[in-house]
């Protein structure tokens, strides 16, 4: 039986379809939204580095109007101070200068002489006041710096023991001894010197009237010790870690005239020449206050 063409097999290999095009939208659409995501982070980094820059900006205006609080509250003790702490030695040089010219007779010499060392005290305290306050403006502009030079330790500090006797209390003593070391070194008495005086005039004011008060001075190599020591009202626990705060002034202190000045430019001096301060005192007691400051030693 003879095939047609139609039945019979087709021996034709099989063709392979077309791979499908991949989606060129697809494509483009996912190159957009890496962009996108690139652009937003971008963005994201700016917003972060511009709130950095706004909590900078806001922390140093916190701390400016901080300052300018602190300096408003200066000011405030400034001027509460002066109007309390001058008046008192202005009254006593008017009064006495008035009481003066009432004693012309040779026997009211004495009466004369006590006024006028009044007066002198009165003076002492006012310039001693003013110093205080040149100094805080100095050290406040950066205007005070160590200069150290030659240094004789003992006469140095008798010296400083004459000055401070003329604002010490009646027939309070000053106790000086230099206990070990060479005498000789280089240091900057010109910032020593306020250092001993504050101490020593702070010692008098809150002891006895006949108390003695101890200065003694140590070398030994690099180091200078400097302790003054009293039997005063000494310092309650409380009080003990604003010591060094300006105007501040102790609970058991406020009947003592004072501006609170005293032991925060002993800190000031002591920091300026490299050095350390430290104390111990108890109440009723007295109280103790160390220095150590560096020297350069010279031949004796």
């Amino acid at each position: 039986m003879n095939e047609t063409p139609s039945d019979q097999p087709d021996e034709r290999p099989a063709t392979t379809p077309n791979p499908v095009p991949v989606d060129q939208n697809l494509t483009q659409q996912l190159a957009d939204c890496q962009q996108q995501l690139q652009h937003v982070k971008i963005t994201l980094a700016e917003a972060q580095r511009v709130l950095a820059q706004h909590r900078r900006l806001e922390d140093e205006r916190n701390r400016l109007l901080e300052q300018e609080r602190q300096l408003n509250e200066l000011k405030s003790n400034f001027v509460l101070l002066a109007s309390h702490e001058f008046r008192t030695p202005m009254m006593t040089i008017l009064s006495s200068a008035s009481l003066i010219g009432r004693y012309t007779s040779p026997v009211d010499v004495d009466k004369r002489e006590r006024h006028v060392q009044r007066i002198k005290t009165a003076v002492g305290s006012l310039t001693s006041m003013l110093n205080d306050f040149l100094a805080i403006s100095q050290m406040d502009q950066q205007a005070l710096t160590a200069h150290p030079q030659p240094l004789e330790i003992i006469p140095f500090c008798r010296e400083v023991i004459t000055d401070a006797q003329v604002l010490a209390r009646p027939r309070q003593r000053f106790q000086y001894q230099h206990t070990n070391g060479p005498i000789k070194f280089l240091q900057d008495g010109q910032l020593i010197k306020p250092i001993l005086l504050n101490l020593l005039t702070n010692a008098s004011k809150y002891s006895a009237e006949d108390a003695d008060i101890y200065l003694t001075t140590t070398t030994h190599g690099s180091q200078l010790q400097i302790t003054v020591t009293d039997q005063g009202i000494g310092i309650p626990d409380t009080d003990k870690d604003k010591l060094f705060i300006n105007f501040f002034r102790g609970r058991n202190a406020i009947h003592v005239q004072g501006t609170g000045l005293g032991l925060y430019l002993v800190k000031r001096y002591v920091d300026l020449l490299e050095g350390s301060i430290s104390f111990t005192s108890q109440v009723g007691e007295g109280t103790i206050f160390s220095v150590q400051l560096p020297i350069t030693p010279l031949p004796q």
